[in-house]
């Protein structure tokens, strides 16, 4: 039998959307932050955000449409180890690998072109966007050469077990840091609404940011609210 979970004011935001992923595209648009901030309970983070208890009724109505549909994911709550990492790797790094390549040549390209029309706003774009890239290239390292292998051994000794939370307490401050730029890069691009000179080019980087800055943040609060709390 599928586990779901009853929403309430007391339900924390990691477990939301560990359980509902759907909900995430409405907590982005209202600048809810689920992956680093996952341990925040629905309540607070309506009445950080300024909203009311129909905030509430609306998640709630949401998750009991969201149940009745035949092709709801299953919640990664209920897959093993092995099942979690494997799902990472393909919907969540191998993805955001492939759009941060993608990017790199769109950044920079933009920057050259727009440098007349908007010097200040592309070089705060490219310098963020660059330092974002740096920090997913070495924390995807850590988690591909380290962290998944030793968590999918046969046989985890108690210093594997060590290793794996000491490792664990770092991608966490990693994470946080790489929430900390995608909220910046969000606030220098107006939340990802191009500016009226853009060209096709510019206007797909943006789309592009934000495809990565969403993906991203689901991708952390799988990882945080469950997968890392595992160990």
């Amino acid at each position: 039998m599928k586990h779901t979970i009853t929403i309430t004011e007391e339900t924390r935001l990691g477990e939301l959307v560990t359980y509902f992923p759907a909900i995430t595209a409405r907590l982005n648009e209202l600048h809810i932050d689920y992956c680093c901030q996952g341990d925040r309970t629905l309540e607070e983070a309506a009445k950080e955000a300024g909203l009311g208890s129909d905030f509430i009724a609306e998640v709630q109505n949401a998750y009991s449409n969201y149940l009745i549909k035949p092709d709801n994911q299953l919640p990664v709550t209920e897959l093993s180890d092995k099942q979690l990492i494997d799902l990472i790797l393909e919907i969540h790094h191998q993805p955001e690998r492939a759009l941060w390549i993608e990017l790199d040549q769109l950044v920079n390209k933009i920057l050259l072109v727009h440098y007349e029309h908007g010097k200040e706003l592309l070089l705060k774009l490219h310098h963020s966007f660059s330092e974002l890239k740096m920090e997913l290239e070495e924390h995807f390292a850590k988690e591909e050469q380290e962290l998944f292998p030793t968590m999918l051994k046969s046989e985890i000794t108690e210093d594997d077990k060590a290793a794996i939370r000491s490792l664990i307490l770092q991608l966490e401050d990693e994470h946080d840091g790489a929430g900390k730029i995608i909220k910046r890069l969000m606030k220098e691009t107006d939340d990802f609404t191009p500016p009226e000179y853009a060209c096709p080019t510019m206007k797909a980087v943006y789309q592009k940011l934000h495809e990565l800055a969403d993906d991203i943040f689901l991708h952390i609060a799988k990882e945080n609210s469950v997968l890392f709390k595992r160990y």
